[in-house]
Formats: C-alpha cells, sequence, structure tokens
C-alpha cells in the first residue's frame, strides 16, 4: 500500500514537472515566436529600408562594390561615406558643403555653358581662357610700359626742348634790349649831328647863293656869247653846212638837258626821268649845245663831251646824276643837253629768260618765278622772247637747274618724265649761256636786270 501510494506520488509528480514543462514549452515556444514574428518583420522592414539605398542586384556592380570597399577601408557605412564625399564635393564646387542638390543644379544653370560637357572639361576650358587673357594682359601691360616709357622720353625730350628755347629766347631778348639801347643811342647822336650839319648848310647855302646865283648867270651869258661868236666864225670861214655832208639831226641825238648844277655836291639834275626809262648807272656825255655833237673822224665817232655823268637818283619827271668827269676851264651849266649813244626812250628791248628765280625774296629760287620776272619785264616795257633771235638785247638767267641722281629701271614714269624735262631744261640754260658769249649779247642775273631798269615795277 505504502509502495503503490509512493508510486502514485512519483507518477503524479511526474506528470506535474510534464505538464510544467510543457507549459514553460509552450511559453517558451510562445515567446520565441513572437520573437521570430517581430524579428522577421524587422527583417522585413531593414530590407526595405536597404532596398530604398540599393538593390541587390546593384550590389553586384563594380562601382557599387568599389564605393563599399572604400567605405569599408575608411571604417564608415557606404551611406556615410557617401554623404561625406558629397559634403567635400559640393563644398569644393559651391564652397558651402551644406548646399543642396536643388540649389547646386540652379547655381550651375546660371553659366551659359555649363551644358557643355563634364565640369572638369568646363573648369579646363575656362583656366585656358584665363590664361589666354593672362597672356593678352601681360602684353597689353608691356605695350602700356613702353607707351609710358616712350611718353615719358617725349616729355623729357619735349622739357629739354623748351629749356633750350626758353635759354635761346633769353638770349635774344638781352641781345634785343641790348641792341635796343645801342640804337637808341645812335639814333640821339645822328640826329643831334644832322641837325648840326642842317644849320651848317642852312648857314652856308645863304651866305653862298647869291654869289652863286651871280656867277651861274655870268657864266651862261658868256657861254651863250661865246656860241654865238663860233657859230659866226665859222660863217665868216665858209663852213655853211650846206657845203659839206651833214650827219644825222643832232637834235635827234639829245636825250636830255640839265636843269639844275648842285655844285656843293659835284651832282646835277637832268630832265628825263623813270617814266623815260631812265635808270640807275645810266651815263651821259654832256655838251654845250646840240651843235657841239658831231662827227669829228672818218670812223663816224662822235665828239666827247665836256662832261661825264651818272644817274644815282630816278624820280618820275627828273633825276640826279654825279659829275663823273668835266674839262677844265669848261664847267657844266644850267641848260646844257645831254646825249647817250645807247639810251633811246622809243625803243623797246628784247629779253630771252630762263634759269630759276627768287622774285618774291623768300631766299628760295623756283621755276614758276620766272614767269613772274618774265611779266614784270612786259610791265616795264620790254617783250620777251622764247628763242635767241637777231634782235635780242639781253639774256637773262637765273640759277641753274641741278640734276638729280638718274632714276633707277624700277622708277615710276612720272619720275623718269621730270628727270628728262629737268636735262632738257638743263641743256637749254647751257645753249644760252654759249649762244650769249659767241654772240656777245650781254647777259644779265636778276640783280643786275634790276640794276638796268632802276627797280622792279609794283
Amino acid at each position: 500500500m505504502a509502495a503503490r501510494t509512493g508510486a502514485s506520488i512519483g507518477v503524479a509528480v511526474t506528470i506535474t514537472i510534464l505538464g510544467a514543462l510543457s507549459l514553460a514549452f509552450f511559453v517558451t515556444t510562445m515567446v520565441f515566436y513572437g520573437q521570430a514574428q517581430r524579428a522577421k518583420n524587422d527583417l522585413t522592414e531593414a530590407q526595405e529600408s536597404y532596398d530604398d539605398f540599393i538593390s541587390s542586384s546593384q550590389r553586384e556592380q563594380a562601382a557599387i562594390r568599389a564605393i563599399l570597399d572604400e567605405a569599408r577601408q575608411n571604417r564608415q557605412t557606404v551611406v556615410e561615406y557617401l554623404a561625406a564625399n558629397r559634403s567635400e564635393l559640393i563644398g569644393n564646387i559651391t564652397g558651402d558643403d551644406s548646399t543642396s542638390m536643388t540649389e547646386y543644379r540652379d547655381r550651375l544653370a546660371r553659366f551659359d555653358d555649363a551644358n557643355e560637357g563634364a565640369l572638369f572639361d568646363l573648369l579646363s576650358r575656362k583656366n585656358d581662357r584665363i590664361a589666354s587673357l593672362n597672356e593678352q594682359l601681360t602684353e597689353a601691360e608691356s605695350a602700356r610700359q613702353a607707351a609710358q616709357d616712350f611718353a615719358q622720353a617725349e616729355a623729357e625730350r619735349v622739357a629739354a626742348i623748351e629749356a633750350s628755347f626758353n635759354e635761346t629766347a633769353g638770349r635774344m631778348q638781352a641781345n634785343m634790349d641790348d641792341y635796343a639801347t645801342r640804337v637808341s643811342y645812335v639814333d640821339g647822336t645822328i640826329d643831334n649831328v644832322e641837325e648840326k650839319l642842317n644849320n651848317r648848310i642852312d648857314e652856308v647855302r645863304a651866305d653862298s647863293g647869291s654869289e652863286v646865283d651871280r656867277l651861274q648867270n655870268l657864266l651862261d651869258q658868256t657861254v651863250r656869247d661865246n656860241n654865238l661868236l663860233r657859230d659866226q666864225l665859222a660863217a665868216l670861214r665858209g663852213q655853211g653846212k650846206s657845203d659839206r655832208l651833214l650827219p644825222l639831226n643832232e637834235a635827234e641825238l639829245v636825250d636830255g638837258a640839265i636843269d639844275q648844277v648842285i655844285s656843293e655836291n659835284d651832282e646835277v639834275l637832268i630832265s628825263i626821268g623813270r617814266k623815260d626809262k631812265a635808270v640807275l648807272g645810266m651815263t651821259f656825255a654832256v655838251y654845250s649845245t646840240a651843235t657841239d655833237i658831231g662827227v669829228e673822224n672818218a670812223e663816224g665817232d662822235y665828239a666827247p663831251g665836256k662832261a661825264v655823268i651818272e644817274i644815282v637818283n630816278v624820280q618820275d619827271d627828273f633825276s640826279r646824276a654825279r659829275i663823273i668827269t668835266q674839262s677844265q676851264g669848261n664847267p657844266i651849266i644850267r641848260g646844257d643837253i645831254i646825249a647817250n649813244a645807247v639810251y633811246d626812250p622809243k625803243k623797246t628791248y628784247k629779253f630771252v629768260v630762263d634759269g630759276l628765280f627768287d622774285i618774291d625774296g623768300d631766299g628760295i629760287a623756283r621755276r614758276h618765278e620766272t614767269d613772274d620776272l618774265a611779266a614784270l619785264i612786259e610791265q616795264w616795257g620790254g617783250t620777251v622772247e622764247d628763242e635767241v633771235v637777231g634782235d635780242i638785247d639781253f639774256i637773262v638767267l637765273g640759277e641753274k637747274p641741278t640734276l638729280p641722281p638718274p632714276p633707277g629701271p624700277g622708277a615710276p614714269v612720272a619720275a623718269i618724265q621730270e628727270y628728262v624735262r629737268l636735262q632738257r631744261e638743263i641743256q637749254r640754260y647751257d645753249e644760252l649761256l654759249v649762244r650769249a658769249e659767241d654772240a656777245s649779247i650781254p647777259l644779265l642775273n636778276a640783280n643786275r636786270l634790276q640794276t638796268l631798269i632802276g627797280d622792279f615795277p609794283n
């Protein structure tokens, strides 16, 4: 009984333990099942979240695996590695690693050529452009510096010229002041001397005027009486004009008369002037009467006069002449006549003009001023011929043209024509010079012509 009771108790205990174990196992199974469900749900959610970052197919791509390897080497997750690289890249590009991709794209769209290639290509082109602009800037800077140096040099040169000019102007002004002082002194001295001389001349004229008039009248009367007696003596000797060969009419050889004798200056006033073509330097023989002009030998030479005078000043209606020579005991008196075998106020002289002349006085002889000189000659009353003919009176030659070096083979036609023209002008100049010497034609330059006609007419 006791054994049965113990066995029963053991079975009951065993059953109880089994029941407890079953219950515990059930509870444990339920607990693990719940955890397994939660784990499964978590795994599903994790898989879905993982797929949001990368799919299973993408994990096998070489680029993804390279990113994964780099993340593992840096002990980072892929997301952390990508986020860090993104921040670094955005920061390098924009300067702010917090810039979003939308902001980055907006900023990138502002560049005109942002879509024309990779960003590195864009930067490379920009760098090339910047390098090219820097080279241009360097060249421009060099040119600017050169221009600045040249401007500085020019400024220094102008300053030096200005300083030299001011120095020269100062010296010239000082010289002009000195000259003005000297001129003022000389003017004062001349005025004083002139006043004294004029006073002395007035005194001499006052003292001698009446005596000169008396003697002049007496001399005039004596000459007239002498001429009358000479004519009477010739008539008494039978030297009548009808018995001999008469020369040219003496009256036709008379060119003018002595209007006044200025004894103190050995000068006379004659009745011909500029309107009669009287010129400076012209000489005349002085005779008492027209009958004294006659042929004295078989050669037809005329007798010399009692005096010779030379014109020193020409006015319109009269001229002043100095006495060069005169006979002793037969002085010049008022009323004497003058004659020159060459002078003829009715003759028109002919000229040939060639060469280069400086008529306007600017110091430069030019070809076109030859025409100006020819116009002056014609205005004076002469004629200008192109060639030397038998009745040419004067040849007027200016400066000889200068022949330049002959033009080369490739010279322009105009240069060759100009060279040939100058050759012809020089040849004509030389021919006129030879013909003037061969034909004994008087040869004049511009100054001698001016002396011949007295002055260039205005």
